[in-house]
Parts: C-alpha cells; structure tokens; sequence
C-alpha cells in the first residue's frame, strides 16, 4: 500500500477538507480525490461521505484513523530520529531547471548551499519544462523548476520565485509599441510563450499570424545582442535584462509586464534523504520572497 495514500488520509481525516489538503500536500484537489479514492478500493470499504459542503468519516474511516494515525507518526518520528544521527550532509543531487532561470538567477543559489555543504556534490542539468516533468517523474533526477504546477499525483509543487517579464527593446529605439502588425519581434522560439502571452494579454485585437518573428534564437544574452544591435522588441524576463539595462544596452518599452510564478517539484517522498530535504529546505529559504 503506498504510504502516500494513508498520510493523504490522516491529513483529509483531521481536516475534513479536499482543497485544504491540497494546499497542506502542494497537490492539486482532484490528486487528493484519486488517492483517497484508490485507497478506498485498496482497503474495500468507504472512508468518509462527501456531499456539495461537507465531507464526513464513516464508521469504517473512524476506525481506520483510529489505528493507522498512531503508526504514522512512530514511523515519522524513527525517520526523524535516525536522519538526525548522521552529522555530514553528503552524497549526490540531481537538479533539472530551466536553462535562463538557473543561468541568471539559480545557479548562485545552489553554489552558495555548497559553501555550507562542501560534501555535497550537485549535478545541474539545464532542459526544458518536459524533459525536467519526465525526469523527476521516473526517478532520474531529484528536483526540477519548471514554470507551471504539475498536476500529477505523486509529484508535489512548491512555488519557489516570482517572475516578471518585461517588454524591452533597443536603447535607440524610442517608438512605443503601437501597431504590433508592423513591429519586429526578437524570439527565444518561433511560438515564444512569453511573447505570445504578452500579445494576447495587452493587444488583443493583435493577429498573432502576422507576427514579424524577424530573429529566433534561444538564447537570452543573444535576444539581447540582437535588440542592441538591430533593433526590435522582445519580451524577456526581467532578471535576464537587468544588467543590460543598467548598462543602457535595452531598455523597458512599456509599463505593462508580465507576472508568473517557477515552480519547485520533486516526487511525493515522505522517507526523503536527509540531504535531499536539507537542499530543499535551504533553496526554498534562499528563494523566500525573492522576485526575478
């Protein structure tokens, strides 16, 4: 039976609430439901009553709580006891994340949790939001940053940063982005979602089909040299255009900008390496009210 399930269940149970178990777990409130559902059909029997305001424990759920909240927290405790006895923190972290993000913003983070922990060694593998959803999925590496919640049942999402993306454009460029029709746009990919969002969300009447894509490059400090030197507009987060600003390479076009959140995920793990819950523990203090 997977432990998940049962501490799915102690927390439902105490709380007698799906979306505040959610927000305890970092799940979304169908992923509480599922497991509480396969849970039930492990076990054979109703766990509680749900009608459209309340959720209930059955006789069978009272019982079931009654025995298995008890041996759920003696086997937290005992894990607790026995990470606490090792003094090092040592051994390997895989860590996948999103190639600008850890560039600009990341990476000094992480160099400055192996300054505590010189026998950590860390490996950082630079993807895109997928191929980081799949690796943490099946194990192969520990902890990912994408920029969406991932709504699968045995992976949990922390929110990590806040991001702003910003409309920039080169330092001679002095027009306001009026007609978009008739703009050049620098791109990090031919559908690029910050653009396209950025389009949709403050000009609206905008044909996305005539999009001038007049450079496509995925590379942040290449959009930048591509603004400098020819021009354009593009839409980039703000951490990646902050330097260039201040050095008056680019600059910001408009007032409007974007908001959005990056994501810190790993698989549902309650007998977490204590190396592992100490790299998160410190990244997450490190990200703490920390805008991009």
């Amino acid at each position: 039976m997977n432990l998940n399930y049962l501490e799915c269940f102690a927390s439902l149970s105490d709380t007698l609430s799906f979306t505040e178990t959610a927000r305890d777990f970092s799940v979304s409130q169908p992923s509480i439901s599922r497991q509480i559902r396969l849970l039930e059909e492990q076990l054979g029997t109703k766990l509680f009553i749900r009608d459209k305001h309340k959720v209930h424990l059955t006789e069978e759920g009272i019982a079931f709580k009654q025995k298995v909240t008890p041996l759920i927290k003696e086997l937290q405790t005992v894990m607790n006891n026995t990470q606490e006895k090792t003094e090092e923190i040592v051994g390997r972290i895989q860590f996948g994340c999103l190639g600008e993000v850890g560039q600009f913003a990341v990476m000094d983070m992480i160099l400055r949790i192996m300054a505590d922990f010189p026998e950590l060694n860390i490996e950082v593998l630079y993807t895109s939001p997928d191929k980081i959803i799949d690796k943490v999925k099946n194990g192969q590496i520990d902890f990912g940053l994408v920029n969406e919640i991932v709504d699968q049942e045995n992976i949990r999402s922390f929110e990590l940063l806040k991001e702003r993306a910003v409309l920039v454009t080169g330092k001679t460029n002095k027009k306001p982005l009026s007609d978009v029709s008739k703009a050049k746009f620098i791109c990090y990919t031919p559908d690029d979602t910050l653009l396209m969002t950025y389009i949709h969300k403050f000009h609206k009447k905008a044909s996305m089909s005539k999009i001038n894509r007049h450079v496509v490059v995925n590379s942040h400090r290449s959009m930048i040299d591509a603004l400098e030197a020819i021009g354009g507009y593009a839409v980039l987060p703000y951490f990646s255009v902050e330097k260039a600003i201040a050095n008056k390479r680019v600059r910001i076009a408009s007032d409007k900008e974007l908001n959005s959140s990056i994501y810190l995920i790993h698989v549902v793990n309650n007998l977490m390496p204590r190396k592992n819950s100490i790299f998160k523990k410190q990244l997450m203090e490190l990200c703490k009210l920390k805008t991009l």
